[in-house]
């Protein structure tokens, strides 16, 4: 599947039974019943959620699904108090793995989760998805949307500047120096206080400098069999990053500079790429119809081979334990899994399944990230795996500093280590 340049969530089987007036998987419900869907508000895009209530409802008649939204920045706080309250969602949609207390796997460590294991989607899980979906042998949540970090470029300037996508961390130098002086920047960063653009670059060198070598670092860091200070790998990475800094890879004063100010440069060509998820296409487009990028996986090493693209489900649909209804609310998901290509080209977002075995349905802009995903050369998205937001603040504000030039790369990874907590919150 390759789809078109569209709009996309800020950072979404066989079936024996069809629904011939629209082409829908239809589900064994075994009669009537309602259901009630807790759900973040994604905007005033299409929601591919409200969808498939809607094309439930008609595909088993007598069957009610209330979509609840509530704003994302209370979603979290709202959904851990309805867990433990009277009227318990029978399905919400969450994010996936660890990070913050209203994450899957959070939830599921405490027994609020359903385990989803003997649902027939369970087999499509790939490496990354049972990382953020698993635990223990079970499963607690469907996939719905999957994001993967890359480099954002625009293809003609490319071109016209004579440039060539680069191969290794060599050649991403190269550009660095050739860049430097011109009024081009050859990456656009904004470092500023809430901006997550100095931790998708430092997660795009990891995946090659970590994560080639040890695929279960994640889950080692999480065991605490290793430290980032104490991982050669991750002090690379951020030696790297700190390497592009001296080199002119970024602007100046990027620690003054925002994430929207940041894109806007990019889409306004005053720099020429871009490290950044898939998700956020619209933000380095900056309104403009007319803009065209492209992405390519962005070379952390110096080895074309080792070079891995961080890849993951980031949100999925779960059933609270206490769910009234967890027969129907599992239906649903059985529904949607079916039907998830299509609802992903609803907000132009990538399927948090594979589209099929050979084809991971990235949109057309990143087709250049496909073979890494279907050969299995991939990475976590690693704040994933980390038990509390506060070690990802705190690569944000390390970063910050040593672009100022007030910390090392073992300082920021020695911070990262004092916020870790042995368990998730």
């Amino acid at each position: 599947m390759r789809r078109s340049n569209g709009a996309l969530m800020p950072l979404a089987l066989s079936a024996t039974l069809l629904l011939a007036a629209t082409g829908c998987g239809g589900a064994d419900t075994g009669g009537d019943g309602e259901i009630l869907v807790a759900a973040w508000d994604t905007g005033p895009g299409a929601d591919p959620l409200e969808t498939a209530a809607a094309e439930f409802e008609k595909a088993n008649p007598g069957v009610d699904v209330t979509v609840k939204k509530t704003p994302y920045v209370q979603y979290s706080q709202t959904l851990r108090r309805q867990l433990s309250g009277n009227r318990v969602p029978d399905v919400a949609r969450m994010l996936l793995g660890y990070g913050d207390a209203g994450n899957v796997l959070v939830l599921a460590d405490k027994g609020l989760i359903t385990d989803l294991s003997g649902s027939p989607w369970t087999k499509l899980i790939t490496g990354p998805g049972a990382a953020v979906t698993d635990k223990d042998g079970k499963t607690y949540a469907l996939p719905v949307d999957s994001t993967s970090i890359g480099v954002f470029h625009d293809p003609e300037t490319f071109e016209k500047r004579g440039l060539r996508v680069p191969r290794t961390f060599g050649d991403v130098l190269a550009i660095c120096r050739e860049t430097k002086g011109t009024g081009t920047a050859a990456f656009a960063l904004g470092a500023q206080q809430g901006s997550a653009m100095g931790r998708w670059a430092v997660f795009a060198l990891a995946a090659s400098t970590v994560f080639a070598d040890d695929p279960r670092a994640g889950e080692r860091r999480r065991k605490g069999e290793i430290t980032f200070a104490g991982t050669p790998g991750w002090r690379r990475a951020v030696e790297r990053f700190a390497t592009m800094k001296d080199e002119g890879c970024f602007g100046e004063d990027a620690t003054g500079v925002s994430q929207e100010a940041a894109a806007r440069s990019f889409g306004l060509g005053k720099s020429l790429m871009a490290i950044a998820p898939t998700a956020t296409l619209p933000l380095f487009t900056g309104g403009d119809p007319e803009a065209r990028p492209a992405m390519f996986a962005f070379p952390g090493g110096d080895d074309a081979a080792a070079v891995r693209v961080p890849s993951a489900p980031v949100s999925g649909l779960a059933v609270p334990a206490k769910a009234r209804n967890a027969r129907l609310a599992r239906a649903f998901l059985d529904f949607y899994a079916e039907n998830r290509v299509r609802y992903s080209e609803i907000d132009d977002s990538v399927p948090g399944l594979p589209a099929s075995e050979d084809d991971p349905g990235v949109p057309e802009y990143a087709a250049a990230l496909a073979p890494y995903l279907t050969a299995g050369r991939t990475a976590p998205i690693m704040d994933q795996n980390w038990p509390n937001p506060e070690v990802g603040t705190r690569l944000d504000s390390g970063i910050g500093k040593l672009l100022l030039g007030d910390r090392t790369p073992e300082g920021v990874l020695k911070e990262m280590d004092s916020a870790w907590t042995p368990t998730a919150p």
